[in-house]
């Protein structure tokens, strides 16, 4: 049969058709591909590649647990729960238990020798270098027993718990300041203090009817952390948010209260029109101790205790019911909300300085000056139902939670920051709806001089129908936010337990290189020789115990019934995520060991008979395996030759 089609013809036919197929993709390629719509950044990979979250997570947030007692702990912007941090409660999935004698000291009143369990965390505060964070560090408040803890960040465990003197608790507001030199703590639950406290304020206070006092509490902070008690300063009033300012603001502690009516119930604290922002010169408090214008109390003698009349303090009207306050990126402006109106407040601290200065005064109150709002302000804004907290980006803008209208509102700042975003300030530029009712909110960095930007976190307190119904007990619902654009967009929404209400958000690459794999190296930790030693006269036995895969030495333990046991276990594991535990069998005893961890655990040997002591983490292939016996020989029937006898190394 002869070719219908030329070689020529092919030729020109085959080109054709190749030159059609580059135009059609050409012309309709990106319509059929999808590519007029561009990548979406937070779209996860599938199949799902090994450390993806690992390497993409660019923040750890720590999030306040409210009546959890500790922090909780996870990444931005996968939004993966990652770990918890517990401070001022037992919590024996994570191994902080008061059979660990280091954590029972710390959790321990050390003016009633009382054991405390309960917690209340409120307000992390990250360690700061010239206003920006340096990674050390994040500090919380115990709201319920007037404590402050310091978490390190190689560990990720609490490393310190400083009890306030002075106050039964109910602390809120708190606060570190710019270069990790002071924290303050705020008296919210106004007291009824020791005497010489009363007399030296020379106010009427009755224990029953009230009205009584409060103050804020200076907390020093070492080089290498550890905090102290500096100071005190009481007044008539309580006070609720708290912070320290830099920039402008440098040298000044700044504070609200929303119960200026020295009330005790509700209804009272709404008899004003409006409540206080104050202004505390620092250098005014240490000029006072200085010159010895200060009492000290029976209970904490070394801590000078200063009265508001001694100090130079200022304030100013602000919208009633007051709960947010925060301090812009250069320390110039302070914004305020009334949670009982509509009213967002930004004082011009420059004016401030000015103000008083120049003494625009309006009056006085317990013989505090009462500073000109119209002198102070930078603007007040009617922005929408129940205000509470701000946040500041990078590029001048301020973002105000709503917990009524379940929102946030973008707001541009004044002054300077208009040559960043070049808007007309103070009027809302964008509208981030949430679910529902806002709480706190955090943008990485948004309580320093620095702004790291891109996302904001609202924390909301209500969850209603955003996850699976699971009973009348809802979980909390965190919404992240990227805001590099207008309108923001909402990207994920994570459930969290009970009850963040701050975050501190910190850049990966600041913490990461400080994180420990180990506690210890495998050198010092395989010195420590397993040991036995019994001390009749204290009625206690003594032991170094070893804890490395898959076994426990001592192995078997033999102990008088009655006596104290008081071990040293250590972990001789140094390789990465190698976790064991100690958990003995009818006893109430049970602590968990971190890579080359050392823990000291104390407990009585009440119980007659043989007990066994295991790993509770899934260690290795051999961790059912992993177990030792202590016998506790009756009362009567000991004799020196049941004592154990290691063999020799």
């Amino acid at each position: 049969m002869k070719a219908l089609l030329s070689p020529k013809l092919v030729a020109a036919l085959l080109l054709g058709l190749l030159s059609g197929t580059v135009l059609f993709g050409l012309v309709l390629g990106p319509v059929v591909q999808g590519a007029a719509t561009p990548p979406n950044p937070y779209e996860r990979p599938y199949p799902m590649p090994h450390q993806f979250w690992a390497q993409n997570d660019e923040f750890y947030v720590f999030a306040s647990g409210g009546q959890q007692g500790g922090l909780y702990v996870y990444g931005v912007p996968s939004m993966k729960y990652l770990s918890e941090i517990p401070i001022f409660v037992e919590d024996q999935a994570w191994g902080w238990v008061a059979e660990d004698t280091e954590i029972r000291e710390m959790l321990t009143n050390p003016w009633t020798g009382k054991l405390i369990t309960r917690g209340d965390t409120h307000h992390p505060s990250a360690s700061k270098t010239n206003g920006v964070y340096d990674g050390r560090w994040v500090f919380i408040n115990d709201k319920q027993h007037a404590r402050i803890a310091r978490v390190d960040l190689d560990t990720f465990r609490t490393g310190q718990i400083l009890w306030i003197p002075n106050t039964t608790g109910g602390v809120h507001g708190f606060n570190v300041g710019p270069d990790t030199k002071l924290a303050v703590q705020n008296f919210e639950h106004e007291q009824y203090p020791e005497e010489a406290i009363r007399n030296h304020l020379g106010l009427d206070i009755d224990p029953i009817q009230g009205p009584y006092v409060a103050g804020v509490a200076g907390i020093k902070i070492a080089d290498d952390g550890t905090m102290s008690n500096a100071w005190q300063v009481w007044g008539p009033w309580h006070f609720d948010m708290a912070r320290i300012g830099w920039g402008t603001s440098d040298g000044w502690l700044i504070t609200t209260a929303y119960n200026t009516e020295r009330a005790t119930d509700p209804i009272g604290m709404f008899q004003r029109d409006q409540d206080y922002l104050f202004f505390w010169n620092i250098a005014s408090i240490e000029k006072a101790i200085a010159e010895k214008r200060y009492v000290t109390t029976q209970q904490a003698p070394d801590v000078p205790v200063v009265s508001w009349k001694d100090v130079e303090v200022y304030v100013t009207p602000i919208p009633l019911n007051p709960h947010g306050l925060d301090i812009s990126p250069t320390g110039s402006y302070i914004l305020t909300s009334g949670k009982a109106t509509t009213l967002v407040v930004a004082v011009d601290f420059g004016k401030v300085l000015q103000a008083i200065q120049q003494q625009k005064v309006i009056g006085e109150d317990y013989g505090v000056k009462v500073l000109d709002p119209d002198a102070v302000r930078a603007a007040t804004m009617d922005l929408g139902m129940g205000p509470t907290h701000i946040e500041f980006d990078d590029k001048g803008y301020a973002y105000v939670g709503f917990f009524v209208d379940s929102d946030i509102k973008k707001v541009p700042l004044g002054g300077s920051y208009q040559k960043l975003h070049g808007q007309t300030p103070w009027k809302v530029v964008d509208v981030l709806p949430t679910h529902y009712a806002v709480g706190h909110l955090v943008i990485p960095g948004g309580d320093t001089a620095m702004p790291y930007g891109k996302y904001i976190i609202s924390m909301n307190k209500l969850t209603k129908d955003t996850f699976l119904n699971h009973g009348p007990l809802k979980t909390e619902n965190h919404e992240l936010f990227t805001i590099g654009q207008t309108p923001a967009l909402m990207v994920d929404q994570m459930a969290l337990g009970p009850e963040t209400h701050y975050s501190q958000a910190l850049p990966v690459s600041l913490v990461k290189p400080r994180v420990l794999h180990s506690y210890g190296d495998a050198a010092s930790l395989t010195s420590r020789q397993p040991s036995v030693a019994y001390d009749y006269d204290a009625k206690e036995v003594r032991v170094t115990m070893s804890v490395v895969r898959s076994f426990f030495t001592p192995g078997v333990l033999t102990v008088p019934q009655g006596w104290t046991v008081k071990a040293r276990l250590i972990s001789g594991e140094t390789a990465m995520d190698i976790s064991h535990g100690f958990a003995l069998d009818a006893y109430n005893v049970t602590v968990s060991m971190d890579p080359g961890e050392v823990r000291d655990i104390e407990f009585v040997a009440d119980k007659a008979g043989v007990h066994w002591y295991y790993c509770i983490w899934f260690c290795s292939e051999l961790h059912m395996e992993m177990r030792g016996r202590m016998v506790v020989v009756p009362q009567g029937e000991w004799t020196p030759d049941m004592e154990t006898v290691l063999p020799s190394a």
